[in-house]
């Protein structure tokens, strides 16, 4: 399980190296910069992958399918890390990380809307009990959490609904892909997406990166980006899908401790509330109807506990 652990650490610190890079270069530059690190990482990591194998992935080569991958890099890189990007500058870094932890339930209702996957009664009493959570979190009355705005709050929930929809969308189109080809070609994607926005809304003379700040955007991509995405497909590959699935409980964890202790965020009740009825949400989504390890396959593929 220390792979476990240490995946939910390096997802789990993003929010606060975000926070730190930030001062020094808007949004859209963060995320750029975020891109283009962890595809220098993610693409050889792929190659080899595919070198070793004997029969090795090749880029995609029809029209249908270069959309779908295109549709991945706007819905799972490019989109939500400019809005995480931006959220950064409206929420606690702490915050952040209680409400990405929402992603299964946004998983579970495109599910429904695109798999015709039937929810439970459980699953239904997940998402209801998740708004519940989330209007603690950010619903009236959430001026003691310094720094909170529903802007923010907005942003945030918008991009773990894009990779709720960008998992399921994947899924549904690209299954036949070997996830590491998906999450490398889609990095190449977003970059080309990112580099126009990032030049349009980057003035270089007043980007002020200190060596703190350096080392930050260089640990976002390296280490919470393409370190992370590396260890989870290990992760899901050496343990199974139910055990490497613990990182959903654990990354705001750790996002809320390191936003304590690194950033100085204030430990109020309501996020200790809000995060609790969160994490029991996710809990109630993804618990499976037995307790059974399901295998993955080869290629680190399952089926995921939402669409049981």
């Amino acid at each position: 399980m220390l792979g476990v652990l240490l995946a939910s650490t390096m997802w789990g610190l993003s929010s606060v190296f975000m926070k730190v890079a930030l001062p020094g270069m808007p949004p859209f530059g963060v995320a750029f910069i975020r891109v283009l690190l962890s595809g220098l990482i993610l693409t050889p990591a792929a190659l080899l992958r595919a070198r070793g194998r004997t029969a090795p992935e090749v880029p995609a080569s029809g029209g249908r399918e270069r959309v779908h991958l295109a549709v991945l890099a706007v819905t799972t890189v490019a989109l939500p890390f400019c809005l995480t990007a931006w959220a950064q500058q409206q929420v606690e870094a702490s915050l952040s990380a209680v409400l990405h932890a929402t992603v299964p339930l946004w998983t579970l209702g495109f599910a429904i809307l695109m798999l015709g996957h039937r929810p439970c009664g459980r699953q239904l009493g997940a998402v209801a009990i998740g708004l519940l959570g989330v209007a603690v979190l950010a619903g009236p009355g959430s001026h003691d959490l310094t720094g909170c705005s529903w802007g923010g709050c907005l942003a945030v929930l918008a991009a773990s609904a894009c990779y709720g929809f960008g998992w399921t969308y994947m899924r549904r189109n690209l299954s036949h892909r070997q996830p590491l080809y998906i999450t490398a070609v889609i990095q190449v994607g977003a970059l080309l997406v990112l580099a126009p926005l990032a030049a349009a809304t980057t003035d270089t003379g007043h980007v002020e990166l200190t060596p703190v700040r350096i080392a930050s955007l260089l640990a976002l991509g390296v280490i919470s980006t393409a370190g992370a995405e590396l260890l989870n497909y290990r992760n899901v590959i050496r343990l199974g899908p139910t055990s490497a699935a613990l990182t959903a409980y654990l990354i705001p964890v750790v996002g809320v401790s390191a936003g304590i202790c690194v950033l100085g965020e204030p430990l109020t009740a309501r996020l200790l509330i809000g995060a609790a009825i969160v994490l029991g949400s996710v809990g109630l989504a993804v618990q499976r109807r037995h307790d059974r390890e399901k295998p993955s396959d080869r290629h680190g593929r399952t089926k995921p506990a939402w669409a049981e």
